[in-house]
């Protein structure tokens, strides 16, 4: 009886014991990751409804052309440092001018608060919001937002992700050509691609549905549980077949089709967590109209492929009927630490866009 009684008070105390240290563990990590100044400056922009780091200045010039929103997230600074080394360093080139700004969102206890105010400071080119990083939707729709408020001015923006690279040098000439003549449209073409489809959606005074990436047919979502984090339950997203939308690779639009699209996707309380089929295809179809194909070539591959894409259009090969590429993917598209890639490619698209477009401008200067 004595034995038992000794055995209960030892269990309990041992529990005690495990507890307790738990208990400490889990205070001195949560001492150690939680950084005071970042939840002021939280709680002081949920009080004002404004980032918690933000550039008001990025489009004070009335010059500025074409934003490039860059979704990111807090811990990957060297992607963005790569982006602003290679294809991001391009911003006043063919007489159009643009902003980069990257998208992080909020994460609690990541302790980099002070390396994000850093970093945006030296930049200023860093828009870090109270929505949770994870929420890619958010991060969008509110960036698009805060567009709105302090880029109102700015007719083009370009979206795409961090782990791409993005033909900086073609982009610009697309916004060129745009802005160029608006009213002689008919039969122009880039790369004997057809600008016609953009033109006539940028002019039509009747509708705002100016939205062009890598468009896709309208597929299953996937029904299987076991294929996290892709499942999709009937909750989320009743139908059978989602609507028609463009790639996260990409997509352009225009200043009014963008605030028709923010409007319409606040009214949403939990809007669809897959970023590209909800802001190109779900929103698109509640307002009668769709994400277009933008004629110029998307690939999903390795560093490799997308250079040997990008060398094919030469000078000497002008007349290839494959348009040019304007988006590839990287090795960080897979996980892969492969941060080299931007700078390989960077090299080759130099080389053969850079040149081109220093050949074209010196004749225009001649002439």
């Amino acid at each position: 009886m004595r034995r038992s009684c000794i055995d209960r008070i030892f269990l309990i105390l041992s529990i005690s014991l495990i507890f307790y240290i738990g208990w400490f563990i889990f205070n001195s990590i949560s001492r150690i990751s939680r950084d005071p100044d970042e939840e002021i400056a939280y709680l002081h922009a949920i009080s004002g409804s404004s980032p918690m780091i933000h550039n008001i200045q990025l489009c004070s010039s009335n010059e500025i052309d074409l934003i490039i929103i860059i979704i990111s997230s807090g811990s990957q600074f060297l992607e963005r440092q790569a982006i602003r080394e290679t294809w991001g360093s391009m911003s006043h080139i063919m007489n159009v001018h643009s902003q980069r700004l990257f998208v992080v969102g909020y994460h609690y206890g990541s302790g980099l608060y002070k390396d994000l105010l850093y970093e945006a400071q030296n930049e200023q080119d860093l828009l870090y919001l109270t929505v949770n990083d994870d929420s890619i939707t958010l991060k969008e729709l509110y960036a698009y937002r805060w567009l709105d408020k302090y880029c109102p001015n700015v007719k083009f923006t370009f979206k795409t992700d961090d782990d791409l690279f993005i033909n900086s040098f073609l982009l610009h000439e697309i916004i060129r050509e745009l802005k160029t003549n608006p009213d002689q449209f008919q039969n122009r073409y880039l790369y004997n691609s057809s600008l016609d489809s953009l033109f006539l959606a940028h002019l039509n005074p009747d509708a705002h549905t100016f939205l062009f990436g890598w468009a896709f047919q309208p597929g299953k979502p996937e029904r299987n549980a076991s294929m996290v984090p892709y499942y999709v339950s009937y909750k989320e997203y009743s139908k059978d077949l989602y609507p028609r939308y463009c790639s996260s690779f990409g997509y352009l639009m225009d200043s009014k089709t963008r605030s028709l699209l923010v409007d319409e996707g606040f009214k949403d309380k939990y809007p669809f967590r897959f970023s590209d089929i909800f802001i190109t295809g779900i929103l698109p179809e509640r307002l009668n109209f769709i994400c277009d194909a933008l004629p110029f070539t998307y690939h999903q591959g390795t560093a490799e492929q997308c250079i040997d894409i990008i060398k094919q259009h030469n000078k000497k090969t002008l007349q290839l009927s494959t348009p040019p590429l304007i988006v590839c993917s990287t090795g960080r598209h897979v996980a892969q630490n492969t941060f080299s890639d931007y700078y390989r490619i960077w090299t080759v698209l130099k080389f053969v866009f850079g040149n081109r477009i220093h050949t074209t401008q010196s004749r225009k200067s001649k002439n």
